[in-house]
């Protein structure tokens, strides 16, 4: 054994010791490391301190103090060299490949590059290396059936697992499938991941906007138990809050041994965990039944959602469409030239100031100040040459087309936004002119739904990608390693994708003497390396694996022994969601160019025409095939169901009979298929029956039926099947169940429910739907309420079309048209609905500002359709244009239109209401003579039969009405409508009896258009009773029945009624319009009610409708009549707009309050403002010159009325004018006035003159007209009262006398009446 005697050792810097055995003397002591590396072969520190001391000690005595001075003089000369005139001469050439001049070979170049297509090669033809893939069995003891035979033998689950995924797309899915191994490596149940919000990839997407959730949950059935929500016991014990669970860390790259040694116990204590982030927190190498369930969830489980996937097929087929002249084969690119990625690479392209500029603020942007350290070296060239720096799109158009591919190519380019785009992209262009992305292939309405959205959009350059016959790598990442694998699953182990080499690639490109012969003898080997490479896998090692797992699958992952043991796990279980095999839910776009809904309407069009028992055939090899049948081959077995819409029902009846003797009645998806062929053929009964005998329902289940409600007209039915389905907690709603019971809330006006639900698809993160936020827009907008209407359409990211159109089309129909054509004209393009939305809501409010959008949209050259025709007309009666009318008329016969059912029905509308019956009668022969039958044009029968009711031409209306009931029509509201508006002019109850009998009948006496009618019949004959008990019978009483109603009760003098019921209206929240404000106002008139006229005027006031015209005219009315004539005035004075009917209310108004002069006042300054005065007017001012004894201004008008207006006057003019004669004395002239008129005077002028003559004495009249009067009404007391007042006051008092006792035999007349208000 040696010695350890430190004093006979010398310490050397490797660390060994040795004897001295050699004569010569030690070499001397290495100065620079050696000693702090010896130094703890030493043990006496005072030996090493004394030995460096005397170390120094000697380099001074021996070399001197000469040495220390020289040392300055060295720095000083070393940089002059380095930075002064000498710095020249050590300047080196950059290394080949650190600078970027590609785009100056490529100007260099295109000449050759755009003429030469010598060499082109063929998509079908690219890949040639073949290359039988070894298969490799995994280790008996080992594999998947050994753990899950472990996993049945302690079937309880460890606890559940919450992980959050964060990252980007395809970072996210890493940490799915890893969070699904760690799951059944660890027996936990699995909560559906949380995606984490990402600050670079912003993209608040949850998981199932992004991939199916059932799909996902049902894959996995059998490996991994997976929940939506963890359950609510557990909730519970966290407050219901999942970060109050404890985080556990693990970390980065963890092997299987830690999360069983670790993780497990913590699992099985606690019951739940939670692990946040989850990203990279399993190591590569892990054993292959892991593995397995890693390939699982990548390849079959995750499949993205209906959105997302609907719209990539779109692209897919459209990229094969537009690839036909390579066979349908393309060329996909997935590209990085991003401004993040190129600033993130630290590289220099064109070098100048100002991209060095803005690279340095997206890095500080994007990193802060993580580039700025003082640790960071940035090294553009170095990273060149290291292959780090994005290819720009010229560097791959140029890699391309010296590869072979030829300007005929189809290009896809899977990127985001490009650095500089509009520069960069224009090279390639001029390479390959086929080129396309999502944003060109997609509408902007089909992309709106994904805006703002990042990881969506990714996934449909994945799929876009994933189905290209030549995949191109541009760059590094997880979108790569995906695909690659993904299509190494799909294509027989072939990856198909050109991985470049970029350190070489680059070279080439800096090389300014390279000739397009000696790059393009480079881009061929380089495609052939990417061939040999796309079929070679790496040998697996059992220490590490450094390739990407996705990228080269193991054994376990291969498509065959997936499926193998996809069989085997579950059984044969087969999708129950789209009767396809979930394992080839990727293959299915591969065994045909038709996307699988072509498919399907290829097949139900054969559908009638197969015969039963082929059908019967297929469905019987279907049930014995289950997975055995490929995805195609399923729906040529099970579309044949679907023959509901072809009314095939014999064949579907026999094949749900056939189904039922197979035993696979309970299948969910035979179900559904069953379920919608009865619903397509109107069968609800027995599609109600079928689902009450389902035992196992989905989503799908529950939404056909909903939707056959709510179309079949029973919305409330519908409404009560989403409640059931909310109670059972059997299924999640998804969209399509959402919008199915949204259009039923909106039919039937429950905005509360709407209300719901709309929290409910909020919940759900459902708001990048645009098709469910539109059927969202559309119940608000039903159900009344625009400002929830519009804060939901304000929500949306990018509104469609249809988006614009719904909220424009609410506002029109409420008659809010300045926001209605605000929201026109910030429409980005609006279409034929948005024009005809406009003129429709201007056409209800019966404004001309239809006809100028008519005008306008046919200066755009704009095409005009059968609605738009029909509201110009509308606009056109209401204002009684019939220039215009036959304008638009021949407008529509040069447009073709000129037989639709519909426009002929607005050309007779119109023609009727400008009152040339003679036209629209020529118009309705023509039409109906042409027409097959009735039923086809009921509509126009119903124009006409309005026209004959508005020119009150009633015999034609019924014998009309008479004609369309012998022809068997299905007369509908609208005709009975008519027919009772024709009884009511005709004052003919017994008819309109006879009618309502019809009415009864057909179903229609309680719908609110004939009921309504029903109410004005019975009010306008008396019968209020019965009005009454109608009212309350109808069920859906809308505004124009409640001012029916009203109205007819104020004619009648049931103020107190009017009240009761106004407050009803107030109470029940039902809108209150002008005319039934008016109403109420003239009740209040009538009572001579101020209080309660003060409170109308307050709601009027809060309404907004106190500038109505026909609110002002009753407001000042009421405070007339009620002695307030100072408010009355104030109110006319604030009024803007004044027109006959409001000068006709203060004109009475003051006459009634002893303004005679003011009355007359106003009567002349209307006539200087050109307003034309009525009969009403005419009355009220010369009343007001009655009671003021205003002689000669009453003759003044009296014969003004006749003269300028040619009004012939009425008998209430003839009095006040015969009154005030007779009451000045001028008997004479009012004699004269009597014989002059055109009708016989009746009582009332008799006593006017009868009370004069009284007041003048005048006794031979007086005994003339109490002649006439007693001859006339011989008992009427008033009369009788009257006469012996006028004796009495001309002291003849037997003829006093005489009435009196006349009086007595015929019964004095009842006592007047009055009432006062008291205030309690």
């Amino acid at each position: 054994m040696k010695s350890k005697n430190h004093h006979h050792t010398t310490p050397v810097c490797n660390g060994n010791t040795s004897e001295s055995s050699s004569p010569s003397p030690p070499p001397s002591p290495r100065r620079h490391s050696a000693v702090p590396h010896c130094r703890r072969l030493l043990r006496s520190k005072t030996f090493s301190q004394s030995r460096r001391e005397s170390s120094v000690a000697g380099i001074i005595i021996r070399r001197g103090l000469r040495y220390f001075l020289l040392l300055p003089l060295f720095y000083i000369s070393g940089l002059l060299m380095c930075v002064g005139p000498f710095s020249g001469l050590v300047w080196q050439a950059p290394l080949p490949g650190s600078v970027y001049r590609s785009h100056e070979i490529f100007e260099k170049l295109w000449h050759e590059i755009e003429s030469d297509n010598s060499s082109t090669i063929e998509l079908s033809s690219v890949w040639r290396y073949n290359r039988r893939l070894k298969e490799q069995k995994p280790c008996p003891n080992t594999s998947y059936r050994h753990h899950f035979a472990t996993k049945r033998e302690s079937p309880d689950p460890s606890g559940y697992l919450i992980v959050e995924a964060n990252g980007g797309l395809n970072q996210q899915r890493s940490s799915i499938c890893n969070a699904v191994a760690v799951a059944g490596l660890l027996n936990a149940i699995l909560v559906i991941p949380h995606l984490d919000f990402h600050s670079v990839w912003v993209d608040p997407s949850e998981f199932g906007d992004i991939y199916d959730e059932d799909h996902f949950i049902t894959t996995l059935k059998g490996f991994v138990e997976v929940v939506q929500e963890l359950p609510e016991v557990v909730m519970e014990r966290y407050d219901y809050n999942i970060t109050n669970i404890p985080n556990i860390r693990i970390e980065a790259w963890a092997p299987v041994s830690y999360y069983l040694e670790e993780v497990y116990p913590v699992l099985r204590k606690q019951g739940v965990i939670r692990i946040a982030p989850f990203a990279n927190r399993l190591a590569m190498n892990v054993p292959p039944r892991v593995q397995f369930l890693r390939c699982l969830a990548n390849n079959v489980a995750l499949r993205f959602s209906f959105p997302v996937s609907t719209l990539a097929r779109k692209l897919v087929k459209r990229m094969i469409e537009k690839s036909s002249r390579t066979g349908g084969k393309y060329v996909s690119v997935h590209l990085r030239f991003e401004e993040d990625m190129v600033a993130f690479s630290c590289c220099l392209y064109d070098g100048g100031k100002a991209e060095n500029f803005e690279m340095d603020l997206v890095r500080e942007k994007g990193w802060r100040g993580k580039f700025r350290r003082k640790d960071r070296l940035i090294q553009p060239g170095l990273n060149r040459i290291n292959g780090k720096c994005p290819l720009t799109p010229l560097e791959v158009g140029m890699m391309l087309r010296g590869m072979g591919f030829d300007n005929n190519t189809s290009i896809y380019l899977a990127s985001g936004k490009i650095y500089q785009a509009e520069r960069h992209l224009d090279p390639l262009l001029k390479m390959f002119p086929l080129l396309y992305t999502k944003e060109s292939l997609a509408t902007s309405d089909e992309l709106a739904p994904f805006k703002g959205y990042s990881s969506r959009l990714a996934a449909l350059d994945y799929t876009v990608c994933l189905f290209s016959e030549v995949f191109v790598t541009t760059q590094g990442g997880n979108f790569p390693h995906f695909l690659m694998g993904h299509r190494r699953f799909l294509f027989g182990g072939h990856a198909k994708t050109i991985q470049p080499d970029k350190r070489k690639l680059v070279i080439l490109l800096q090389d300014m003497d390279i000739s397009w012969k000696a790059f393009k003898n480079e881009m061929e080997s380089m495609l052939i390396e990417s061939d040999r490479k796309g079929m070679n896998v790496p040998r697996i090692k059992k220490s590490r694996r450094k390739s990407s797992i996705y990228t080269y699958p193991l054994p376990e992952c291969r498509t065959h022994s997936m499926l193998q043991q996809l069989s085997s796990v579950q059984n044969h279980r087969h999708c129950t969601l789209s009767g396809l095999d979930p394992s080839l839910i990727f293959l299915e776009p591969l065994l045909s160019v038709e996307p699988v809904m072509q498919r399907q309407e290829k097949y139900e069009s054969q559908c009638g025409l197969a015969d039963i028992k082929i059908l019967r055939f297929r469905l019987m090899q279907l049930v014995s095939f289950h997975l055995k049948a490929s995805s195609f081959e399923a729906l040529k077995i099970v579309m044949p169901l679907k023959c509901g819409r072809l009314r095939a029902f014999r064949h579907g009846r026999s094949l749900h009979a056939h189904i039922i003797k197979l035993g696979v009645f309970n299948d969910v998806f035979f179900a559904n298929n069953l379920l919608a062929m009865y619903v397509d053929a109107s069968l609800l009964k027995d599609a109600r029956r079928l689902f009450d005998e389902t035992l196992e329902r989905n989503v799908a289940t529950w939404t056909t039926m909903i939707s056959a409600y709510t179309s079949s007209g029973s919305p409330d039915t519908a409404l009560k099947f989403y409640m059931q389905m909310l109670e059972s907690k059997s299924e999640t709603p998804n969209g399509f169940l959402y919008s199915a019971v949204l259009k039923a809330s909106g039919l039937v006006g429950d905005l509360e429910s709407g209300k719901l639900i709309h929290g409910r698809v909020f919940r759900a993160n459902l708001g990048f739907d645009t098709v469910l936020m539109n059927t969202l827009l559309d119940m608000y907008v039903k159900c009344g309420s625009l400002s929830s209407a519009r804060k939901v359409f304000d929500d949306i990211l990018c509104p469609s079309s249809t988006s614009w159109n719904t909220m424009i089309s609410g506002y029109g129909k409420e008659g809010l048209m300045e926001e209605a054509v605000n929201l026109f004209y910030q429409m980005p393009e609006p279409d034929t609905v948005s024009w005809n939305s406009i003129i429709a809501g201007f056409g209800c409010k019966e404004s001309l500002g239809a006809l100028r959008f008519v005008c306008m949209m046919h200066r755009k050259g704009l095409k005009l359709d059968g609605f738009t025709f029909s509201c110009a007309l509308k606009t056109c009666g209401c204002f009684q244009l019939l220039v215009m009318v036959k304008q638009i008329h021949c407008y529509v016969n040069k447009s073709g239109f000129g037989s639709c059912c519909f426009t002929a029905s607005a050309l007779v509308d119109s023609y009727s209401n400008c009152n040339e019956l003679d036209e629209a009668i020529k118009m309705f022969d023509e039409y109906s003579c042409c027409s097959a039958s009735i039923l086809d044009c009921l509509p126009l029968w119903n124009s006409m039969l309005s026209g004959y009711v508005v020119n009150e031409q009633n015999s034609a209306a019924i014998n009309l009405v008479s004609q369309i009931h012998s022809l068997g029509a299905h007369v509908d509201s609208y005709t009975f409508g008519s027919a009772l508006k024709v009884c009511i002019n005709l004052q003919n109850f017994r008819l309109g009896l006879q009618v309502q009998g019809l009415a009864v009948t057909s179903g229609y006496e309680l719908d609110y258009v004939v009921g309504s009618i029903l109410i004005d019949l019975y009010a306008n004959d008396g019968k209020i009773k019965d009005t009454l008990r109608l009212f309350h019978r109808l069920p859906v009483k809308d505004i124009v029945v409640w001012s029916s109603l009203i109205s007819w009760c104020t004619k009648m003098g049931l103020n107190s009624l009017v009240f009761s019921l106004f407050r009803d209206m107030v109470n029940l929240d039902i809108e209150v319009d002008q005319f039934i404000i008016s109403s109420v106002l003239k009740a209040c008139s009538s009572l001579v009610g101020l209080g309660s006229g003060k409170q109308v005027h307050s709601f009027c006031v809060k309404s907004g409708y106190e500038s109505e015209r026909i609110t002002v005219t009753s407001l000042i009315d009421l405070y007339a009549k009620c002695g307030e004539i100072e408010d009355g005035l104030a109110l006319f004075y604030c009024t803007s707009e004044r027109d006959t009917v409001c000068y006709t209310g203060i004109i009475m108004g003051c006459g009634q309050n002893g303004r005679a002069m003011e009355a007359v006042g106003f009567f002349q300054e209307m006539i200087e403002l050109g307003l034309k005065p009525n009969e009403i007017t005419f009355l009220g001012v010369l009343s007001a010159c009655r009671h003021a004894g205003l002689v000669e201004e009453a003759w003044t008008i009296f014969k003004y009325m006749k003269t300028e207006y040619k009004m012939e006057p009425h008998i209430e003019h003839y009095y006040c004018i015969v009154e005030l004669l007779s009451q000045a004395g001028c008997f004479k002239e009012a004699e004269e006035l009597i014989a002059e008129m055109p009708f016989e005077p009746d009582q009332t002028i008799w006593n006017s003159l009868l009370g004069a003559c009284g007041t003048h004495k005048k006794t031979e009249l007086v005994n003339f007209i109490a002649e006439r009067l007693l001859t006339t009404l011989p008992e009427d007391p008033s009369i009788l009262v009257t006469l012996s007042n006028v004796y009495a006051t001309l002291e003849m008092w037997d003829d006093s006398r005489k009435m009196r006792e006349v009086i007595k035999k015929v019964g004095m007349k009842e006592a007047g009446k009055s009432w006062i208000q008291i205030k309690s």
